[in-house]
């Protein structure tokens, strides 16, 4: 073989070595994660996002699936003892193992970033959780001599019930026509101010002979729980008293629950009210353009020329 050949034939060999050196997980490759706590989703998109409920008691938990309010994410490095970090979009907190387990960590612990080494066999865990009903999203990066050489984003975000129903807030009429359909409406939030659906929402009247509204049913177009009652037919006032028997339980952190609202209702003949307010408005209107003449008179006799002195 020729030298020219031999020079060619190593040139070619070290190329191949190379390549063969080359990690088959090199840069743009997806990093693995495998998620443990989910209830469902996975976790590929915001539309399937990986579901946890949220932590209703201000506890973070990755111990049963009932208490369940973490969702562990294990991480799987090309290398060993790899930097790793991780960053949080939307309501998505994370926290590391030694957080989890301390016993002052609370739903304000959470950040939106992560600084985590793998270890030896080029493994590390991290926990992620969202206090929203909307999804967000992390995303892991492996990360060497400042590059990043894989990377997985996935989707998280939390799911609210009844049970967790902490703030009622109702809207009502002051004032119904006697005999008219009184319509009323309200909302239900979670500790979080996530929107609860599910609620059981009950409403009761006391005054003459109002009709006792059932409970109240939630409109999935208009987002809010509505009802309606008959007014009473004599003239008067109707208490109503919006409530929610099944609440969360009170967390220092989260402020104060509302659980019932209570408003007055003056029943009244509309068509006279009208007519009366009508009647008051004319005679302010009356007075005002009294005292707008009067203003008028005076600012118009200061204005006006002084007439000439004759000497005598």
């Amino acid at each position: 073989m020729s030298k020219k050949l031999i020079a060619v034939a190593a040139a070619a060999a070290l190329a191949l070595t190379g390549l063969v050196a080359v990690p088959a997980n090199s840069a743009g490759a997806t990093l693995t994660l495998t998620a443990t706590g989910a209830a469902s989703g996975d976790g590929l998109a915001s539309t399937t996002a990986w579901v946890v409920a949220v932590p209703s008691q201000d506890v973070l938990r990755s111990t049963t699936t009932l208490s369940r309010s973490v969702l562990d994410v294990a991480v799987a490095t090309i290398e060993n003892n790899a930097a790793v970090t991780v960053s949080a979009t939307g309501g998505v907190k994370l926290i590391t193992a030694t957080q989890l387990a301390a016993s002052t960590t609370t739903t304000a612990t959470g950040t939106s970033t992560l600084s985590l080494t793998a270890n030896d066999s080029g493994a590390v865990t991290f926990y992620a959780y969202n206090t929203s009903t909307s999804a967000g999203s992390f995303t892991v990066s492996e990360v060497k001599a400042g590059a990043v050489v894989a990377a997985n984003t996935k989707w998280l975000k939390g799911s609210t019930g009844a049970g967790n129903a902490y703030k009622l807030a109702a809207t009502i009429p002051t004032v119904g026509g006697i005999g008219a359909l009184v319509e009323y409406t309200a909302t239900v939030v979670d500790m979080f101010g996530n929107a609860v659906s599910t609620a059981v929402v009950d409403s009761q009247t006391l005054g003459g002979d109002a009709t006792d509204p059932d409970g109240m049913t939630y409109d999935a177009v208009t987002k809010v729980y509505e009802d309606e009652f008959t007014n009473r037919t004599t003239a008067g006032q109707t208490a109503v008293l919006v409530s929610i028997a099944v609440s969360a339980d009170k967390v220092t952190a989260f402020g104060s629950k509302v659980t019932s609202v209570f408003a007055s209702i003056n029943a009244a003949d509309l068509q006279a009210t009208v007519t009366s307010l009508t009647a008051q408005v004319a005679a302010l209107t009356a007075d005002y353009n009294a005292l707008a003449a009067k203003w008028n008179a005076r600012v118009a006799s200061k204005k006006a020329p002084k007439k000439a002195v004759t000497l005598k």
